[in-house]
């Protein structure tokens, strides 16, 4: 039984995590039946083909030791930039061709700071978030809306699933084409990492660097390539993120540099480098995916308590990783070792204490970012929902009652669009009307229809908006039904056909030129 220990020991936190995801879901679907729909399950791939993408390049990182806190800036800086070269015109084809290559064009940068600079990675890939970042607000200020019929097509195309599905009425449960490209980057990943020699040098420099060069591996050369590889992952998951949004803005994606941490941790990569398996990371994401939906199941709590859950199974599975690496010493320590078992392990779980040192001081640095945006004079007070007045306009005939306040520039903004195609913006004292045709109307209507507004799908959240972003007030009215969904831009619970929606009333709508 020892022996079998020994052995796969390195298996436990990968089993620990598909366990940890086991037994979530059975019990989420054993308290609420809704989870024992099979679109409910698919719908935890559907929602995370971006993190997943992201996360196979964050696990490459991670096993070489090194730390990539970009992630975010460049699938921010992805979707804005492919959405603005869309509008322009642009062949999608092209778009998505540059964008990857801006990815690997950041990658292979930071990456060359990292190994030929000697740049410490959590220095260089921040430095690397901040100016992807900047990046996106030099481009656009607001989001972009895309309409595209190769952005449309993937999106909206149903991948049925035999047995759960009707392919005579196209119903039932599915997938959708992100999903597929998702799972051949992970079949790709698995390949690369486990079948090939660039993957056996990644494992290599993340269990000891200066033995990897004494053997005469290239340890430069893979160091940098795997940057260019998280590069071009993070570009192709904004590119995911992009086409299942259909939108593009420099807040997307907040925070998600931690998040893409926390499920290859999950998945079972030890911080350090050196072991670990991208199989894994796969479940880490199927953990955070299940962890939001038993949350928004239960309704009763707010979305911050996925942080909470999650920070919290990070920190259980950092304290793991010490534990195994402390068993691992003491297996050893049968060899005949000239220093002793106390100054093995001291010396060993120092690299796993720096690197969760590292992990809990990004939370810190986070939550300390947020903690003082308050006092910074440029944040705007957000205003309340003026229900009273969506209400009046909707009793006077409108179907479309759109609120957005917030942002740099502190809008109050407040649409009203009518049956006749009449559209009345206000904002302060100021007043604009646009006159568009019932036709355009009835279109954006169904538009929204099509999108589920009258469903369970599109709810609202509520988090505490960053100094940037805007809080939306929606009130559609159609066919005696009326409902009102509220949202902040900046967060991911947000369902993201609710982004859609907005992107449709966007295109309408009159502009306030000093906004």
């Amino acid at each position: 039984m020892t022996h079998f220990y020994i052995a796969n020991r390195k298996f436990i936190p990968v089993f620990a995590t598909a366990v940890l995801f086991i037994i979530a879901y059975t019990v989420g679907a054993s308290f609420y039946k809704g989870m024992s729909d099979p679109q409910v399950f698919l719908n935890l791939f559907r929602t995370s083909p971006f993190l997943l993408i992201a996360a196979i390049g964050g696990t490459f990182v991670i096993l070489t030791g090194g730390i990539d806190l970009s992630v975010s800036g460049v699938v921010a800086l992805t979707t804005v930039a492919a959405s603005a070269l869309i509008r322009e015109g642009m062949n999608p084809l092209l778009v998505f061709a540059l964008m990857l290559l801006m990815g690997m064009t950041m990658g292979t940068i930071l990456g060359t700071f990292i190994t030929y600079m000697k740049v410490q990675p959590f220095i260089a890939t921040l430095a690397g978030l901040w100016f992807t970042r900047g990046l996106c607000f030099f481009i656009s200020d607001d989001a972009i809306a895309v309409d595209n019929r190769v952005y449309k097509l993937l999106s909206q195309t149903k991948i049925l699933i035999p047995g759960l599905s009707d392919p005579q009425t196209k119903e039932g449960a599915y997938i959708s084409i992100l999903v597929i490209v998702a799972f051949v980057i992970l079949g790709l990943a698995i390949y690369i990492a486990h079948f090939t020699r660039f993957g056996r040098t990644i494992y290599a420099i993340g269990g000891n660097e200066q033995s990897a060069r004494l053997m005469g591996l290239p340890v430069n050369r893979t160091k940098v390539l795997v940057y260019t590889l998280a590069g071009f992952c993070s570009a192709l998951a904004g590119l995911t993120l992009n086409v299942y949004v259909g939108s593009g803005h420099g807040l997307y994606a907040t925070g998600f540099e931690l998040t893409v941490i926390a499920a290859v941790v999950m998945g079972g990569t030890m911080l350090v480098g050196g072991s670990g398996y991208v199989f894994g990371t796969l479940f880490g994401v199927l953990v955070l995916g299940v962890t939001q939906t038993l949350i928004q199941f239960n309704g009763t709590l707010s979305s911050w308590w996925t942080n909470i859950v999650v920070g919290a199974l990070t920190l259980i599975f950092i304290g793991i990783q010490s534990f195994l690496a402390s068993q691992k010493i003491r297996a050893g320590s049968v060899l005949k070792q000239k220093e002793s078992i106390r100054d093995v392990v001291r010396r060993n779980r120092r690299p796993l204490m720096y690197a969760g040192a590292t992990v809990v001081g990004i939370i810190i640095f986070s939550a300390g970012v947020q903690a003082f945006m308050p006092n910074i004079p440029t944040k705007c007070e957000l205003k309340p929902f003026r229900q009273d007045e969506a209400t009046a306009l909707v009793e006077d005939g409108a179907l479309i009652v759109y609120e957005h306040n917030g942002g740099g520039s502190c809008v109050g903004e407040l649409y009203a669009i009518y049956p006749d195609g009449k559209i009345i913006a206000t904002e302060g004292a100021d007043t604009l009307t646009k006159q568009v045709t019932p036709a355009d109307v009835n279109n954006l209507l169904a538009g929204i229809n099509d999108l589920g507004w009258f469903t369970d799908t599109l709810y609202s959240t509520e988090h505490e908006p960053c100094g940037q972003c805007y809080t939306f007030f929606l009130t559609v009215a159609d066919q005696g039904q009326v409902k009102t969904v509220k949202a902040v831009n900046g967060g991911t619970t947000t369902p993201p056909d609710y982004w859609k929606v907005i992107a449709l009333i966007d295109e309408i709508i009159p502009r306030f030129e000093s906004k």
